[in-house]
């Protein structure tokens, strides 16, 4: 059978090996350098995008933490107000006028939800102590 044949076997295998070195030489002479430069510039592009990502997220962290600190300090001087309005109306045993109030809350509540997260206002628990008071 001529597939088996040893003279033609020792000519392929010397052609194979041939033509695979040069054929590797060439891929890692011409084209492994284009490859792995690409792959350095994307991963130099994937860094500067995290840097800048993570920049990004850290001013938006300090905004959420001020205004967090807004709100809880214009909510302790409303709740103050609140208490010590209500508190003196329940002394005095006057009639609870409580109509400016609730326009002035409903003012603010309206421009807190214009400005403000849904999720900021429902992490604000308002516990009204007014309603603590026996008329």
């Amino acid at each position: 059978m001529p597939q088996l044949d040893r003279i033609i076997v020792f000519s392929q295998i010397f052609w194979l090996v041939l033509i695979f070195s040069i054929f590797y030489a060439i891929l890692i002479h011409y084209f492994l350098p284009k490859f792995i430069k690409s792959l350095k510039i994307r991963k130099q592009v994937i860094d500067l995008n995290t840097k800048e990502i993570l920049k990004k997220a850290e001013g938006t962290l300090d905004k959420q933490n001020m205004l967090t600190k807004v709100l809880v300090k214009n909510l302790e001087i409303t709740s103050d107000f609140l208490v010590s309005y209500f508190g003196q109306l329940v002394k005095n045993k006057k009639v609870v006028d409580t109509l400016v109030i609730d326009q002035k809350i409903g003012l603010v509540i309206l421009n807190t939800i214009k400005f403000c997260d849904f999720k900021l206002l429902n992490s604000v628990f308002v516990y009204p102590k007014s309603l603590k008071f026996k008329y």
